[in-house]
């Protein structure tokens, strides 16, 4: 199985530009694929949905996102009707076989008003592979505080270690 983690940084390559091709290319043929700082509706990306971009770049992959940033984009078209849409930046799982269920995690943040900061969040995946049922996650720290990048790591770790017992998002009978 080929895993690719890749941190797209929104898709804007050295060169400044914003090409998803490039990166489907860089990618190439993987089995499962973890993408970081994936957007949508974004003014600095175009307002594009990168997540039906990257879907359509990868038309055999069964394809989950989870946002960590949720903002208002709407917009008033030519006729000023009310166009609803959502500003979105997380991680996106890509996968050839089902993901079968997700989970989207928001991780801790400290309150930083002076700095940049977004709301991180890790996407779970399970998947149905050759190999079985196999749990995948993409997930993005924070880079504010060594801090703020501790508690997430803890929080990662609590949740690995009681995922298991949970079962995926819809479990039971």
């Amino acid at each position: 199985m080929k895993l690719v983690s890749y941190n797209i940084q929104y898709g804007i390559g050295k060169d400044g530009n914003v090409n998803l091709s490039r990166i489907a290319e860089e990618i190439g043929d993987a089995d499962v694929i973890a993408l970081q700082e994936v957007e949508r509706f974004n003014s600095e990306t175009g307002m594009t949905d990168q997540v039906a971009d990257l879907s359509v770049l990868f038309p055999e992959h069964y394809v989950v996102y989870g946002p960590g940033l949720d903002l208002d984009a709407s917009y008033r078209d030519d006729n000023e009707n009310l166009v609803n849409r959502r500003r979105h930046f997380g991680n996106m799982l890509l996968s050839k076989t089902p993901i079968l269920s997700s989970r989207n995690h928001l991780l801790p943040r400290f309150g930083l008003v002076e700095q940049l900061t977004l709301q991180r969040s890790m996407i779970e995946g399970v998947i149905n592979c050759d190999l079985g049922l196999i749990r995948i996650y993409s997930v993005h720290l924070g880079h504010s505080s060594a801090e703020e990048r501790e508690g997430q790591i803890g929080y990662l770790m609590d949740v690995l270690h009681i995922a298991p017992d949970q079962g995926g998002a819809w479990s039971g009978t």
